[in-house]
This record gives C-alpha cells, sequence and structure tokens, in this order.
C-alpha cells in the first residue's frame, strides 16, 4: 500500500493538490500533518504551553476535517498529526514511521511569508521582491510630493 505524507496549511490549497492524485489510484495511505500558523513571539508569551498544544490540535483537526472525509470516502486509510519542531526531522522521523512514502508539501505560500523546507534537498523559492511596508510608503509620499 502506497503512503502519502502532505503538509497542509491551508485547506482548499491542499485539497487541490490532492485530488489529482485521487484520480484513478489505488486505496492508499495518507498522513496528513497540519501546520498551523505560527503566533507572534509577544501574543505567544501571554499563553501557556498547553493552550498553544490545545490550539493546534483544534486547528488541525478542524481545517484537515475536509480532507480527511474525502479520502474515507474513497477507501483510504487516514492519519492525521500535529507539526512540532522543525519541519526536516519530522520528516524524517515520519519516513523512518512509514518506510518508502512519498512527501508533498501541500502548504500555501502567503504574501511576505518564506516557509521552512520539509526535505533537505527540496528548493525553496525565493522571493527577491519582497519589499519592506516602509520603503513602499516612502517611495509613494515622495512621488506624492513631486508632483
Amino acid at each position: 500500500m502506497e503512503t502519502y505524507v502532505i503538509f497542509v496549511n491551508d485547506k482548499v490549497h491542499a485539497m487541490n493538490q490532492v485530488l489529482p492524485l485521487l484520480e484513478g489510484s489505488q486505496p492508499a495511505q495518507w498522513v496528513l500533518v497540519g501546520c498551523p500558523p505560527r503566533f507572534h513571539r509577544h501574543s505567544s508569551k501571554w499563553l501557556t504551553q498547553r493552550a498553544l498544544k490545545k490550539y493546534k490540535t483544534e486547528w488541525t483537526d478542524s481545517n484537515l476535517n475536509d480532507i480527511v472525509q474525502l479520502l474515507k470516502e474513497r477507501g483510504n486509510s487516514v492519519l492525521t498529526r500535529v507539526a512540532q519542531g522543525p519541519l526536516i526531522e519530522l520528516t524524517k522521523a515520519l519516513q523512518s514511521e512509514f518506510a518508502h512514502s512519498r512527501v508533498l508539501d501541500a502548504r500555501k505560500t502567503h504574501a511576505f511569508e518564506n516557509l521552512p523546507a520539509v526535505v533537505e534537498q527540496q528548493k525553496m523559492e525565493t522571493n527577491s521582491w519582497i519589499v519592506p511596508i516602509g520603503a513602499i510608503a516612502f517611495g509613494t509620499a515622495a512621488s506624492l510630493v513631486a508632483d
């Protein structure tokens, strides 16, 4: 039985990545890893580790629920996990647990965000167009004053 390990941070984007894999395929084992959004360092210091873990678990359950139902309807077995710590280490642990698994990075890149790699060989896109908002605002203000 084939095993897929999929990293998810956006439900709709992940669904668009998973649907083509399901067409005409045999039932497989799917391991869905939820990657909840990070808290800013100032907001997370007011929460306990227990509350953070509960939030991440609830976020993963609510965002992966539709994908889990779709996969189970088609006869696949599904496991869900919550990403804790560096993703490369988590991927190595999952690959040792599920031998010969395929890893799919179905995370959606949001504006001004660089996502960490899932496997060591993964080439991450570098966005050279990231410009601080202050520079854009300054440029806009300067062009308005010049007119």
